[in-house]
């Protein structure tokens, strides 16, 4: 057959399939006059949202004429909208029978009444069906697999329900008001959340803080911050110093809501003061979360006046102090709303609420790991009943990562929206993590003491934190584990005190956080001081290692010793004998000879950073002062140190 002839009979068989669709049912187009009035009457009713008159119109006009497939889809569109389902399917289903590929938004709003229902596996093929057609718009080509990964997921999550039994945490926090946006303090002393009194945009947004006292929250007070306008959506720092909130429509804002920030120092609250353009902009920003000791702040940015998506970004303290220029977490936002982030004080788990990734409902909270290439990792949903078909937004975790707070309107609250905590899955717990706590004072009059505070990474020979204690002499840090830390903490006119943690992701010690109570020992005046005053200075050098049975010096011994080498250069009055221990494994002999060739080495060490021979003494003391048992290893450990003590001044006899 000739190939023209050939498309001449193919455009026959079209043209007559078309003929016999137009045939086997009725449209807007080819419907009689009365029944064009009749459907655009049922339009009235629905542009009125008069869904009863609407359905009366379209049941008459389809018993009339049961091939008019616009009003089985205008019909079916009318019982959808006043929630009968069933109803709603019925008229869809007719429409399909007449032509099954009219309109194929059918099996989109199809696949949403079979979500409603929470018959997923249905839902799932009508997705599927509504995806399979070339001519539907980006914007629902984008919500139809957002639904598909839904109900996939829902199904999942609904036959393996996680362990969830929430506890309200009591009318100490909750009132008969809105209670929400809960976060806390590494040490759990302190609990700060947003208030609404009254409903709506009238509704009074505060911020409250309640203490907690041998081990129960005290009756919550209004933060002395707050103002006659709002203060909400906060987030306390690790160590309570730092605090971050929003606040909205102020004559210095740059843009409809922006970040502000207040400090304690002292113990009191400073001025609320806007943390500036790099955070804040013509946008809106809220929800913050400080990153563990202060290094970042996470938070939500939406349009002007929180309409348009939203999305996480990150901004990172600069050197100078100032923020930097934000970030968009790129992997976790998507093309719906990403907000309420939430960094833990492992500095590595990140909890946020979605309604962009696969979940439960409106608002799904989610976790998500960094990846050691910088990357966010693939977002983990806390999971069914924690997440709901309702909105869960806003999540706070324990420093140890097992117990969690949020917001929820269940029954048997003390208001319509109370804080509850819960214990958090393990597949979504964060990485360990525990807390120095210490309180700086001078060693003779007991006086607090603002010091300087430098945690750095051993092995890395990186500083992680630097940081100026207030006159209170109280900080806190918190120590994700994998990591060997040294901490030094200076004050000039001081000698240093430095301490060592190596925490191990395995280790028992990260079950209890480290109180300390550092004495700083002043640095006396040769007039203080008078060569007969037999009394010893006496310092652990805790971060000089050696490697084993060896008096060669470990490289991460370094940090340490310069810092020595820096005050004896800053106070070259200063005399000093290095002492090198022990514990009781090996011949005591040898012992004794190691201990001596420990404290020469760290003299030579200090010698070739400049430091005068002369100024230095040595002395071994072998296993001779243990300090503490040498039955375990972490005694013997404490056994094996170096310590210096400082020396009486020479007394200069020149005439």
């Amino acid at each position: 057959m000739h190939r023209s002839t050939l498309f001449l009979l193919v455009v026959l068989v079209l043209r007559l399939t078309e003929s016999l669709h137009a045939q086997n049912y009725t449209t807007t187009q080819t419907a009689t006059t009365r029944e064009k009035k009749s459907y655009a009457k049922a339009n009235s009713y629905m542009d009125l949202e008069d869904y009863t008159n609407a359905v009366k119109e379209l049941e008459k006009l389809t018993k009339k004429n049961p091939y008019f497939i616009n009003a089985h889809l205008l019909l079916a569109d009318s019982y959808r909208r006043i929630k009968n389902y069933t109803q709603a399917k019925t008229s869809f289903h007719k429409a399909l029978t007449l032509n099954p590929d009219y309109e194929p938004k059918v099996y989109y709003v199809l696949g949403k009444i079979t979500m409603e229902e929470k018959d997923y596996a249905v839902a799932s093929k009508h997705f599927e069906k509504f995806l399979s057609y070339d001519e539907i718009s980006d914007k629902l080509k984008l919500k139809a697999n957002k639904y598909k990964a839904d109900a996939k997921f829902r199904s999942k999550a609904m036959r393996n329900p996680v362990k969830f039994k929430p506890q309200n945490m009591g009318p100490n926090i909750n009132g008969a008001s809105r209670d929400y946006f809960p976060s806390i303090t590494a040490d759990e002393s302190l609990f700060i959340y947003t208030r609404q009194i009254g409903l709506g945009r009238s509704g009074q947004e505060d911020l409250y803080m309640s203490i907690k006292q041998k081990g129960i929250w005290q009756k919550s007070v209004s933060l002395p911050i707050n103002t006659d306008e709002n203060e909400a959506a906060q987030n306390i720092s690790a160590d309570g110093k730092l605090l971050v909130f929003t606040v909205c429509n102020r004559r210095e804002d740059f843009g409809s809501c922006d970040l502000y920030y207040s400090e304690n120092v002292n113990g009191r609250w400073t001025s609320p003061r806007n943390l500036g353009p790099n955070i804040n902009s013509k946008y809106w920003e809220s929800q913050p979360s400080v990153a563990p000791n202060g290094e970042a702040i996470y938070y939500t940015r939406g349009g002007t006046r929180g309409q348009g998506n939203k999305n996480l970004l990150v901004s990172y303290r600069q050197a100078d102090g100032t923020w930097g220029k934000p970030q968009q977490l790129k992997s976790l936002n998507t093309s719906f709303d990403e907000s309420a982030p939430y960094i833990h004080p492992d500095g590595k788990t990140l909890y946020f609420s979605s309604n962009g990734h696969a979940g439960m409902g409106d608002l799904d909270l989610f976790a998500s790991k960094l990846q050691e290439d910088g990357t966010w990792g693939e977002p983990i949903n806390l999971g069914y009943p924690i997440n709901t078909e309702e909105a869960e937004e806003s999540v706070s975790v324990s420093l140890s990562g097992k117990r969690a707070f949020l917001a929820s309107n269940r029954r048997g609250g003390y208001g319509s929206l109370d804080i509850y905590t819960f214990e958090l899955p393990e597949e979504v717990r964060p990485n360990p993590v525990t807390y120095v706590k210490a309180i700086v004072y001078d060693a003779e009059t007991r006086k607090r003491l603002n010091t300087k505070t430098k945690v750095s990474d051993l092995h890395a020979n990186k500083t992680i934190l630097n940081r100026q204690t207030d006159d209170r002499g109280e900080f806190l840090i918190c120590l994700p584990a994998g990591v060997d830390y040294s901490l030094h903490v200076e004050k000039e006119g001081y000698l240093f005190h430095s301490e060592s943690f190596a925490l191990r992701k395995d280790t028992t010690a990260l079950d209890k956080p480290y109180i300390l109570e550092i004495p700083l020992i002043r640095i006396k005046s040769n007039r203080e001081v008078s060569h007969s005053d037999k009394k010893e200075t006496v310092i652990t050098l805790k971060n000089v290692f050696f490697s084993s049975n060896s008096a060669e010096l470990k490289s991460i011994s370094r940090i340490e010793l310069n810092k020595l080498s820096d005050l004896l250069k800053t106070h070259p009055q200063l005399r000093i004998e290095l002492r090198g221990h022990t514990d009781n494994r090996g011949e005591l002999a040898d012992n004794q000879e190691l201990s001596e060739r420990r404290a020469l080495a760290v003299k030579s060490y200090l010698e070739r950073q400049g430091i005068e021979g002369s100024r230095m003494e040595t002395k071994g003391f072998g296993e001779s002062q243990a300090i503490d048992t040498n039955d375990t290893e972490e005694g013997r450990a404490n056994n094996r140190r170096t310590e210096f003590v400082i020396l009486p001044f020479k007394l200069d006899c020149r005439p």
